[in-house]
């Protein structure tokens, strides 16, 4: 998910968030092994608390057989100015997205 800087980044934001007192889980492993959908979430919060913003939208779309299908918009941003931004097919990959372009905005700006 993030690499370098900005995981060692992360993992202390962690450490600072989640105390084992306070929480079902207390490990990084536990963390870790949480579904992607649970996890994105406090990469937002984490991403946010360090002036950048990471988003997905859906927007549900037809194509000329009328079928519906769901377009996944992502951005990674900071200060409101768009760093990259996309499409994906899923939520999943929508998410994915997200966080590798902010891990690569974060790891070149540090």
């Amino acid at each position: 998910m993030l690499t370098g800087k900005n995981k060692e980044q992360f993992e202390h934001y962690l450490s600072g968030v989640f105390k084992p007192n306070h929480s079902s889980w207390s490990r990084l492993s536990d963390f870790y092994a949480l579904p992607l959908s649970m996890q994105f979430g406090v990469v937002q919060d984490y991403a946010d608390s360090i002036g950048y913003d990471v988003c997905t939208f859906f927007d549900e779309t037809y194509d000329e057989n009328d079928n519906s299908q769901f377009e996944c918009f992502w951005s990674a941003s900071k200060n409101g100015m768009i760093g990259k931004d996309g499409y994906c097919k899923t939520r999943d990959e929508a998410r994915k997205a997200a966080i590798k372009a902010f891990d690569e905005i974060v790891n070149s700006a540090t």
